[in-house]
């Protein structure tokens, strides 16, 4: 890979986009398969205006909360990394800058409290997956199950537990990608593979761990849970999934990414 330059972000919320330059963006995004992935955004300097796209409006009891999109990357390779809701800002003195701090979450209020209240006979496993995630309101993603079993008869009410009973239920594993609910195998069937060496951003020495590996690579925008990778270095060959991952970027500091891995 050669050395990127020219680093490019961008955020969209409700419609209005704020672009380096002349923003100074920074975010750090957290993934882990079976969880929300979850994201903190930072901009320097923002007008007021630009403070309250980020207010959530009321709605009848609860909120309504608004949809965050942030592209980042190398004018080379960039893309969508973070996708979800701001639950929450705050707004900060640091030296001469102000500093506007968003925490995002995927589908945070829909996922954690979201009541589907339906019955199924004779239903399929992906089928009600797909139902449940149109009655709620959350997207799905890619829905490829480790076993597509057939229920006689199933209520399900709650979402959350019931997406987590599905996936046990078919030897199969969930996490968020760009906003969508996205289920796979436990044991991958296809294996699209990604190399990562030092010439394709591979960092370091990978760390040894009790299940797998830690591994650091420059900031890869495409790469995420789920995936599996083949790593190449002195010290290790192995072709492992990655179940965790930290990306950190910033539009004038360090900006890279930290994985955890298992075999696959």
């Amino acid at each position: 890979m050669s050395k990127l330059f020219n680093r490019v972000a961008k955020v969209n919320i409700g419609g209005r986009e704020f672009s380096y330059p002349p923003f100074s963006i920074e975010f750090t995004q957290e993934q882990k398969i079976g969880n929300l992935q979850s994201a903190t955004l930072k901009l320097y300097n923002p007008a007021p205006e630009t403070v309250r796209v980020f207010e959530a409006k009321k709605k009848g009891g609860g909120k309504i909360f608004p949809k965050v999109t942030v592209s980042a990357g190398y004018k080379e390779d960039s893309g969508t990394v973070v996708l979800g809701e701001a639950i929450n800002y705050s707004v900060s003195q640091s030296g001469l800058d102000r500093v506007l701090e968003v925490q995002i979450s995927d589908s945070t209020t829909k996922w954690s409290t979201a009541i589907v209240n339906k019955s199924y006979k004779k239903s399929s496993a992906s089928s009600i997956i797909k139902d449940a995630c149109k009655t709620v309101g959350i997207d799905p993603g890619e829905i490829e199950l480790g076993e597509d079993k057939t229920y006689e008869s199933m209520t399900i009410r709650g979402f959350n537990e019931s997406i987590r009973k599905i996936a046990l239920d078919t030897k199969s594993e969930f996490y968020f990608r760009n906003g969508l609910l996205t289920l796979q195998p436990k044991t991958s069937k296809k294996k699209k593979v990604t190399l990562l060496n030092s010439s394709s951003g591979l960092l370091d020495k990978p760390e040894k761990t009790a299940k797998g590996y830690k591994i650091k690579t420059l900031f890869l925008y495409a790469l995420s849970v789920g995936m599996i990778v083949k790593i190449e270095s002195k010290e290790v060959n192995i072709t492992a999934k990655i179940v965790k991952g930290v990306k950190n970027f910033s539009t004038f500091g360090d900006a890279g990414c930290e994985f955890e891995v298992i075999p696959a």
